[in-house]
């Protein structure tokens, strides 16, 4: 059972290792510069949030997959990484914002992101990036699994930079 446990930790290990790594990718792609319409009126400049790293997470309100992810991006914003909850492919009488708050989740939400969302070639929901403080996409994800461990690995990654 203790080599079961030791190798398990190793490879947890090598992979965290290996997440580190890539936020200091230089050789990433490079998130555009994009203007997110939040839904309380007010815009974000990605280029204003340079310096912190943040999660992009592209949903819709009729997404059943969204809804079983969100709790895990409550829980990683809750440990003090940025999470902005985009929506997209909404009928014309969603309220993402309303559907966000109703839920319990404390994310701001940028809404009407069709434009962006084909900007960035992103067709389907969940999806998710997650952007270092350089701007650069060091992961994205379909998953709707709140346990996916990948999640948990680069939101802690991303909060390194935080705390460096």
């Amino acid at each position: 059972m203790r080599k079961l446990i030791s190798a398990i930790t190793l490879i947890l290990l090598s992979f965290i290792s290996s997440a580190q790594q890539l936020a200091d990718d230089d050789s990433l792609p490079l998130l555009p510069a994009i203007t997110l319409n939040m839904a309380d009126g007010s815009t974000i400049q990605t280029h204003d949030l340079l310096g912190q790293p943040y999660v992009l997470h592209f949903w819709a309100t009729w997404c059943p997959y969204c809804k079983k992810l969100q709790p895990a991006l409550e829980k990683i914003k809750h440990k003090g990484l940025k999470v902005i909850a985009v929506s997209f492919k909404e009928d014309d009488d969603a309220s993402p914002a309303k559907a966000i708050i109703d839920r319990g989740y404390t994310f701001k939400t940028a809404i009407k992101a069709d434009a962006i969302a084909k900007q960035l070639g992103i067709r389907g929901t969940p999806t998710t990036l997650f952007i270092n403080k350089a701007g650069r996409v060091i992961y994205l994800t379909n998953t709707s699994n709140p346990e996916d461990e990948n999640l948990h690995v680069y939101a802690r990654t991303l909060l390194h930079e935080v705390s460096n």
